[in-house]
């Protein structure tokens, strides 16, 4: 039954992306009763066509150890990312280097 993998439903606790999303153009407040027929109304769409896929979201509040944890994940994952565009960075520059000299060799080699 394909239907039921197109509607997914995630849990997420976190303060900051409960408060980022309300600035968000797209988020909406909704009464329980719309939440509730809003989920059935996604199951009818999917079971017309198999193009959609609607994933439903919660966003609870997390404690602050787990917000601090997650914010400490973070910064490592930006801090990760930021050595490898410097590693990459290097990597093209001495990339760049070895070129430049290997068409040095060759063009001295062949007189060009």
């Amino acid at each position: 039954m394909k239907s039921h993998r197109q509607i997914k439903f995630a849990l997420v606790t976190s303060n900051t992306l409960a408060e980022k999303i309300q600035n968000w153009e797209s988020y909406e407040v909704l009464e329980q009763e719309q939440y509730l027929d809003l989920i059935d109304y996604s199951k009818e769409l999917i079971r017309e066509s198999a193009n959609h896929e609607i994933t439903f979201l919660v966003v609870a509040k997390g404690s602050d150890a787990e917000e601090d944890r997650e914010g400490e994940k973070q910064k490592d994952l930006e801090k990760a990312l930021e050595d490898k565009k410097v590693k990459d960075e290097i990597s093209k520059e001495r990339m760049g280097e070895l070129r430049e000299k290997s068409k040095n060799i060759l063009n001295s080699l062949y007189g060009i």
